[in-house]
This record gives C-alpha cells, sequence and structure tokens, in this order.
C-alpha cells in the first residue's frame, strides 16, 4: 500500500502541475456536498448518498458511467491495474492534491467491485473529508463500513431500488436479485445487503438465496 500511494503521489503532481500549466484548476469541487453533510453530524451515510446524488445532477436513475461522472465534477480517477486483490482502492483529499479515487482494475477483479470501489472512495471524500491523514495508511472499520453503506445508496438509491426490486414481483428470489444488480451495475452480495435489511425480507435472505 505504501509504493502504491507513493506512485498515486507522483501521478497526482504530475496531474495538478499541467492543470497549474494549463490554468485549469476548479479548486474543491466537493466542496458543496462535503459543507452541506457537515452541517448535520447526525448525517448518516445513505443520507449522504443522497445529498452527493443532488451536488451531482442526479435523481433516481442507475449510473451508467461511474468514471465519467466523477471526472465530469473535477474528481481525478486513475485506473491502476495492481495484481492482488487485497487491494481496491483508496481516496486523496484535497488538501493532499485531490480529490482524487484510484481503483484497482485488475482484471481477476469483477467490474462490479471496481464500480463500488470508486463509489465507496467517494463516499470516504464525503463523509470522512475531515479524518483524512497522509501519514495514516491502515483503515478504520467504522469508517470502512460507513462509506459501504453510502457506496450502496449512492449506487442504488432506496426509491428507485424499491421500485425495481417490485417490478421483479413473481420470479423466483435468485432471478429478481440477478435482475437487480444487472440495472444497478452491482455485485449480488451488494444487493442482498440491501434485502437484509428489516425494511426487505431481513437478515434470513442470505440463507434463502443460498
Amino acid at each position: 500500500r505504501e509504493q502504491i500511494l507513493a506512485d498515486v503521489a507522483r501521478w497526482l503532481d504530475d496531474f495538478n502541475e499541467l492543470e497549474s500549466l494549463l490554468e485549469d484548476r476548479a479548486g474543491n469541487p466537493l466542496a458543496g456536498v462535503q459543507q452541506r453533510v457537515a452541517k448535520n453530524v447526525a448525517t448518516l451515510p445513505r443520507d449522504a448518498a443522497r445529498v452527493a446524488r443532488q451536488e451531482l445532477g442526479l435523481e433516481v436513475e442507475p449510473i451508467r458511467d461511474i468514471c465519467g461522472l466523477l471526472d465530469a465534477h473535477g474528481v481525478k480517477v486513475l485506473p491502476l491495474p495492481i495484481a492482488t486483490d487485497t487491494f481496491s482502492g483508496l481516496s486523496v483529499s484535497v488538501e493532499d492534491g485531490g480529490p482524487a479515487i484510484v481503483v484497482n482494475t485488475w482484471e481477476r477483479i469483477s467490474v462490479e467491485r471496481w464500480i463500488f470501489t470508486a463509489a465507496h472512495e467517494l463516499g470516504h471524500l464525503v463523509v470522512h473529508s475531515d479524518a483524512y491523514d497522509i501519514d495514516q495508511s491502515n483503515e478504520e472499520d467504522a469508517q470502512e463500513e460507513e462509506a459501504n453503506v453510502f457506496a450502496s445508496h449512492f449506487l442504488m438509491p432506496d426509491e428507485a431500488f424499491r421500485g425495481e426490486w417490485e417490478e421483479t414481483y413473481g420470479m423466483s428470489l435468485w432471478e429478481r436479485v440477478l435482475k437487480v444488480k444487472r440495472i444497478f451495475r452491482v455485485s449480488y452480495r451488494t444487493v442482498l445487503h440491501r434485502l437484509a435489511q428489516p425494511s426487505y425480507i431481513g437478515s434470513d435472505v442470505w440463507a434463502m438465496f443460498q
């Protein structure tokens, strides 16, 4: 991870120098959503995801190109194929040359995981904007879980998810999960995590799906 951080730092230095030469620096493109989230200290990750979608001009439609969306709104995105499944991605704050998101696009990692990783790291930038430490490469479990919840609701807004789920009524659980995952371009596990909530099927969904 430390070597990856060093490589990313060099990439950001080059990127930011080019922006300076072209006089094309955008400041902090996530300032609006970060400020809206920071105003409410009780904001849940799912609420932060809703705010982020609003700030990025999205309603409830599925996201067809998350990297294009982020790039269009000033977030630097670096696809970086690294031959390991122990590293999915990372994010860099504005203070350290970002906002930037790095996604491990190794061919043995599913595309759904690439997409989820990009949304997960956006969650860190939005929800944990005051918790970045350039000298800290370890991850905190609580923040990781919050970023997962953010990513789930950013990719699958509850209103849209509920509508698509109800549209599959009458199909088997297996067929329903696969259809919904294809619509939102997420993994089947991401769909099951949402269905495990009490407002849907509940924790029994894992055994039922198995």
